[in-house]
């Protein structure tokens, strides 16, 4: 598979993951307090299903903005690191989707393609760009997705509770 289809697969399988959460989410909010760890309630903070479906759409557009940026040009090293970032935020996210199934008591919205699409692409692409140094290191990507997966997700979460309120 040449790179810059590897790439593309990036948005196009995050769409199909988001899809995913975006049909079957409705089934777990607003997530009751009691399903959170105890440390937890309290913490987090409410999610309506209306700021979670405009953060979702924000969630699947960025990354074909950013594999549109690459253009033609796929060396253009920051617009491939941030696609790679953007992956081994979805690797990060597996995690996610797994503690969060364990803390509903079974399906959490977005597992299924998690455990069979994103977990193996996210290695394949993973090693892939290390080996082929699209990268410059490994520990950059984990520091990226952290970030991504982290503060960035909450402040797009933030922001499309406003636009939630706003809109109703």
């Amino acid at each position: 598979m040449t790179k810059r289809r590897a790439l593309w697969l990036v948005p196009l399988l995050l769409t199909v993951h988001n899809a995913e959460e975006a049909l079957f989410i409705h089934r777990v909010l607003p997530l009751p307090a009691e399903h959170l760890p105890a440390p937890l309630r309290g913490q987090v903070p409410a999610v309506t299903l209306p700021q979670f479906l405009i953060a979702l759409g924000v969630a699947t557009v960025l990354p074909y903005v950013v594999a549109l940026a690459c253009g033609r040009e796929w060396e253009r090293r920051r617009w491939v690191f941030l696609l790679v970032a953007l992956q081994a935020t979805m690797a990060l996210n597996v995690l996610s989707h797994v503690g969060s199934a364990v803390m509903l008591g079974g399906y959490s919205p977005g597992l299924v393609t998690a455990l069979a699409i994103n977990l193996p692409f996210s290695v394949y692409l993973l090693r892939r760009a290390i080996r082929e140094q699209w990268v410059a290191s490994g520990w950059s990507l984990l520091a990226a997705a952290v970030v991504i997966h982290g503060p960035v997700l909450l402040g797009v979460m933030a922001l499309a509770g406003l636009v939630s309120r706003i809109g109703s």
